[in-house]
């Protein structure tokens, strides 16, 4: 009709990645915050890979498989992990997902409830301590913005994967609350693939003029079958089948995770304190070949910083202190075609990680801006022995591992459209208890060889902004790693990984990002990585050359993105994933074959009925039923490799909302 319409007021965007507040313009490292696109909302993704998309050198690699849980790398850092993350710093509402020995798990984390990500690319230790060669902070839609609200939706898939989700949330006196639920009854295409759980949140904020707090709860319970690698001619010939060896052997995880975190901020001239402190329960029984792993997990932590400096002042300066601490209870059993055998492996671990850092921000020149880190981390590993006999000697000890992490930036910012950056950052990553406890030998205790690897990375980059047309980003990395953790299989025990390390190797590329609003209701996103990851020196004894592929790590990826349809009737989303052919073992003998998968999702926007509003989503993926490798286990014995992704899927998702204004 010609109306012009009402002005929409965005949400500010707030940068917290380097641990205190600047303007996205003078942050002199690669930092991406990620919002998903709202026909991504009532989608009902079964991996962090929708709340991520979009974001150059990371790549979320959703394996379908939720026994192991998706694969997050960035430049290359986390390809090794066999399960869960590993190498990249997690954070849920302020809450580590990433433990003390750097093992990081994302099983109690619904993706549908991720309202916002900030993405750090590139080395980070020196704020964030072990395993960081990158972060990614994750957080939920505050009970603030939901308001007085209520939500149920169902999502069904053609191969019959049922999920449901049902949230409320409410404000009163400048305090927020919101419960959530979720069930996920996963139907996979492949041969035991099949898993179940069941996920609860809940969240209470408070915030003020001074003060913010906020309360965090985390509960899962989950089933899961693991259908394991197949070999080159069975991804291809059968993709929809299981390994053999894990058939026998009933392989899987069903395990519970329960956990609480607190964190408060304290705002007053100039000053700012944030203190915050978390714990954790978790308990996981793990068949494998062979062996049938009873873990039992508990963790708490605390850290608290405090910053001197507003946004005009010429220096900005802060520091802080954290502690975390693991303890586990590990039993393995033999498994005998997936029942349990004899004790093979009785002990307890404990993990006691301590950190001390300091930064500051200095405004050299109007356009010129510097920031420096410094944080000094020490990690104590112990294990006592439980299973002592004439055989089988006492494994009990214990390892001390530590480093010293430095970083430096610069940014120029020229104008208020343009910025460019440089930086040298560092970080190290210890061996995780899992590592450390899996000795090729058999035996027991930690791996007595086995040390953390440590990164030196040089970055320089540039960013514009276009006002309302778009932006655009570029970075250039060159990543020097000493003692790389490399993981490899043996034909006695396929499907366990054992962890050698290589004296060095290099992670260098280049990635960029570009968005362009092409007409007032459409969005156009391109995010492309090349990764030139390989080994930069030969062992012989471990059997690695110079000059060969890192395996796990494409060499080029991109994602783009067509929105359609915002403020209109119907919102709809176009996605492709370009992947190059990937190097899957260390030898650079097998290759994941490269691909390129197209998504498409469809949304109507809410429609009131009475007291209530009704939306509904359509979302096929793999539209042109691609074979494709989703994710590829590194140096797997026997050949088994890949893992791929399903062909053509259609998604269909209702929600039923009830909002009341608290006015």
């Amino acid at each position: 009709d010609g109306a012009r319409r009402a002005p929409t007021t965005l949400t500010p965007v707030r940068v917290t990645a380097l641990g205190g507040s600047l303007a996205p313009a003078r942050v002199p490292y690669a930092v991406t915050v990620v919002v998903p696109a709202d026909a991504a909302r009532v989608r009902a993704p079964l991996a962090l890979d929708d709340a991520l998309r979009g974001v150059p050198g990371l790549a979320v690699d959703n394996r379908y498989n939720i026994a192991l849980g998706e694969r997050i790398t960035i430049r290359g850092f986390g390809a090794r992990t066999q399960f869960g993350v590993r190498g990249v710093h997690v954070d849920v509402d302020g809450v580590p997902a990433t433990m003390p020995d750097g093992q990081t798990t994302l099983s109690h984390v619904d993706p549908a409830s991720i309202g916002s990500s900030e993405v750090l690319r590139g080395p980070a230790s020196s704020l964030y301590g072990n395993a960081a060669g990158g972060v990614v902070r994750l957080t939920t839609v505050s009970p603030l913005q939901l308001g007085n609200d209520l939500r149920l939706s169902s999502s069904i898939a053609e191969r019959g994967t049922v999920t449901t989700r049902a949230s409320v949330s409410g404000v009163a006196g400048g305090w927020g609350g919101e419960a959530r639920a979720s069930s996920l009854d996963y139907r996979g295409f492949r041969v035991h693939s099949d898993a179940r759980d069941l996920r609860g949140g809940a969240q209470l904020v408070r915030a003020g003029a001074r003060d913010t707090v906020r309360l965090t709860l985390a509960t899962v319970d989950y089933d899961a079958d693991n259908p394991g690698g197949l070999t080159d001619s069975a991804s291809v010939a059968a993709p929809h089948t299981a390994s053999a060896t894990n058939l026998r052997y009933r392989t899987g995880e069903k395990g519970s995770h329960r956990q609480a975190g607190v964190a408060w901020r304290r705002s007053l001239a100039g000053w700012s304190l944030d203190a915050s402190g978390w714990g954790l329960g978790r308990h996981l029984v793990n068949p494998i070949p062979f062996r049938i792993i009873d873990l039992n997990r508990r963790a708490a932590g605390a850290r608290i910083a405090i910053d001197r400096g507003r946004s005009d002042d010429r220096i900005a300066v802060g520091a802080g202190v954290e502690h975390g601490s693991q303890w586990d209870d590990r039993r393995s059993f033999e498994n005998r075609d997936g029942v349990r055998g004899a004790v093979a492996l009785d002990q307890n671990e404990r993990v006691a990680s301590n950190g001390a850092f300091v930064r500051a921000a200095v405004a050299v020149t109007p356009v010129i801006s510097a920031l420096a880190s410094l944080r000094g981390d020490r990690v104590a590993f112990r294990v006592d022995d439980d299973l002592v006999t004439a055989t089988d000697p006492d494994d009990a000890g214990s390892r001390t591992m530590s480093a010293l992490s430095p970083s430096v930036g610069v940014a120029w910012t020229p104008t208020t459209r343009v910025s460019t950056y440089a930086n040298v950052s560092t970080a190290f990553e210890t061996p995780t208890t899992t590592e450390l406890a899996n000795r090729p030998n058999g035996a027991g205790g930690m791996n007595p060889d086995l040390a953390p690897q440590h990164v030196v990375a040089t970055e320089v980059g540039a960013r514009a902004t276009l006002g309302s047309l778009g932006s655009a980003t570029l970075a250039l990395f060159d990543a020097r790693i000493r003692d790389a953790l490399v993981p490899f299989e043996v034909p006695a025990a396929p499907g366990r990984q054992f962890y050698r390390n290589a004296s060095r190797a290099r992670q260098r590329g280049v990635e960029a990002s570009a968005s362009a609003l092409i007409q007032p209701w459409a969005l156009a996103r391109v995010a492309a990585t090349l990764v030139d990851a390989r080994f930069a020196a030969s062992d012989s004894a471990a059997g690695l050359v110079s000059g060969r592929r890192i395996p796990g790590v494409a060499p080029f990826r991109a994602d783009l993105s067509l929105t359609a349809g915002a403020g209109g009737p119907v919102r709809s989303e176009l996605l492709a994933t370009v992947q190059s052919r990937t190097p899957a073992d260390d030898a650079n003998i097998a290759w994941a074959p490269g691909f390129t998968v197209v998504d498409v999702t469809a949304a109507l926007a809410p429609r009131g009925i009475g007291a209530v509003s009704l939306s509904a989503a359509a979302s096929l993926s793999n539209i042109f039923n691609r074979r494709y490798d989703t994710s590829v286990v590194p140096n797997a014995a026997r050949g088994r490799f890949f893992e791929p992704g399903p062909g053509r899927t259609l998604t269909v998702t209702v929600e039923v909302s009830r909002h009341r204004d608290p006015r």
